[in-house]
């Protein structure tokens, strides 16, 4: 369960993932979350993360996000970072050092109490070569904004999909346009539909 890079066959795949604990579901909308200032650095990487809220919000047909800006209160979990075993807040924030393989791009932890989700935490390598939008022109780099799209697929409660056209699948999409990607609204209703 990780997200990473794969060479195979000369074709470079990311792998993605939401490892640690997943499941559950946030018992209302929206939620608080805070963006490291490394994480949106510019506006284009502001643009990145905004377009990814966005595409989940879009397809839940609600807002589900209630952003709220930079995060400048410390570390958000305590305990070691392989295995956080709290957060104080809900953060996307680049992990550095970053304690996973090199090859994992990305790690979402879901904090719960029953199948509640209270709080969770989005690690991003900050040694993948990441790129803004769609990354045309871009070879060999790979979309933050879709990287963080699929992440918050996992923040939300999602699960990894076997459909390669599926933002929850576990390698990078194949199309480089975040509105191509598909989610599995069935899976989007049962996690969002709390009140």
């Amino acid at each position: 369960m990780s997200q990473g890079w794969r060479i195979g066959s000369g074709i470079l795949f990311l792998l993605l993932s939401g490892c640690g604990k997943s499941g559950g579901s946030w018992s209302g909308f929206p939620v608080e979350i805070y963006a490291d200032s490394a994480l949106v650095s510019s506006r284009e990487a502001e643009a990145d993360l905004t377009d990814a809220m966005t595409f989940w919000e879009t397809r839940a047909g609600k807002k589900l996000f209630d952003y709220r800006g930079i995060w400048k209160s410390g570390t958000p979990y305590a305990g070691n970072v392989m295995a956080p075993a709290s957060a104080v807040a809900n953060v996307i924030f680049f992990q550095n050092p970053w304690p996973f393989g090199a090859s994992i791009a990305g790690r979402t932890t879901t904090f719960k109490s029953t199948d509640t989700i209270e709080h969770a935490i989005i690690m991003v390598n900050p040694d993948i070569p990441f790129c803004s939008g769609d990354c045309r022109g871009w070879m060999g780099r790979t979309s933050i904004r879709n990287t963080l799209a699929h992440e918050l697929g996992h923040f939300l409660g999602l699960g990894h999909v076997s459909d390669p056209t599926n933002i929850m699948f576990p390698e990078v999409l194949k199309v480089n346009t975040l509105t191509a990607a598909t989610v599995d609204g069935i899976a989007l209703k049962s996690v969002t539909s709390a009140e």
